[in-house]
């Protein structure tokens, strides 16, 4: 029973999930500390940063992580909507997050930032395996897109 409860969490796509996980969280953290040193304000940097990162995270995600392939341009659109509303909504629990850790605990801005950032990736996991990527990799034809 331990054996199939880690083959579940440990294997390939867990793997590249932590992999580009890391990666967008380094460019969460970093794109974010560098808006706050050009002097722009806490709250727009925040939200500068989870939407670009946000999108980088789909790409990565539906191309090397999940490998959906969408058959039609319809299943794309309904994909992307999909990550649009879960990661939207991550999105929010990730800013309200931070100000909440800011302002309420007083705890510093980078620390809040990468403790909101490391609870969020967990959370998008299971939404982006349960609800977002349904379309698993399929061979691949020249009709399908991404």
């Amino acid at each position: 029973m331990i054996d199939k409860i880690i083959k579940k969490l440990i294997n390939k796509e867990t793997g590249l999930y932590t992999v580009f996980g890391v990666l967008t969280s380094i460019q969460n953290i970093v794109m974010f500390d560098v808006l706050l040193r050009f002097g722009m304000a806490y709250r727009l940097a925040n939200i500068i940063t989870l939407i670009t990162v946000k999108l980088t995270a789909y790409l990565c995600n539906k191309n090397f992580v999940f490998k959906s392939h969408c058959a039609n341009m319809w299943e794309l659109v309904k994909e992307f909507l999909r990550f649009v509303f879960w990661r939207g909504a991550t999105m929010l629990l990730d800013y309200f997050g931070l100000i909440f850790l800011v302002e309420v605990v007083d705890m510093p801005k980078l620390v809040g930032k990468v403790i909101m950032t490391v609870f969020v990736i967990a959370v998008n996991y299971v939404t982006g395996k349960r609800h977002v990527f349904k379309n698993k990799a399929t061979p691949a034809k020249n009709s399908e897109l991404l």
